[in-house]
């Protein structure tokens, strides 16, 4: 898996389809997979990215995707934007506003991630060699 770039821009003529939560879910995946790199304890998820045309996701899906982001906020950082999730049930109609809200959220885990990182880097650490000489 790689992290593939969130569709951030959905309008009312756009439709979500398989491989849209297919990306979200890859890159939910990678979100945990690289905060685990860095030694933040991130469970083991539920991820589904073999969807095709012919699957058909129920709310149970939707639900397991909205809260595999919200397990991810919970045990690392609410970043700032982060704009929640929902709690779909019977009749409630997935809009390009919820497309929009599950790749922003994916993508501020990923960004907060990173920052992490770098700061991690930056605060008290240095490389072999580079106080050398000043003892």
């Amino acid at each position: 898996m790689a992290w593939i770039a969130p569709k951030m821009d959905w309008t009312e003529l756009d439709s979500i389809n398989s491989t849209d939560f297919n990306r979200i879910e890859n890159n939910t995946q990678e979100v945990v997979n690289f905060l685990n790199s860095i030694q933040y304890a991130m469970p083991t998820l539920t991820i589904v990215t073999n969807r095709t045309q012919n699957h058909v996701d129920f709310l149970s899906s939707i639900n397991r995707i909205e809260q595999n982001l919200e397990t991810i906020r919970t045990r690392f950082v609410n970043p700032e934007g982060y704009l929640g999730v929902k709690t779909w049930a019977s009749k409630m109609g997935f809009t390009n506003e919820d497309a929009n809200r599950l790749e922003t959220n994916v993508k501020l885990l990923m960004d907060f991630g990173i920052l992490v990182y770098q700061s991690f880097r930056y605060c008290g650490t240095f490389s072999c060699g580079e106080e050398w000489g000043r003892l």
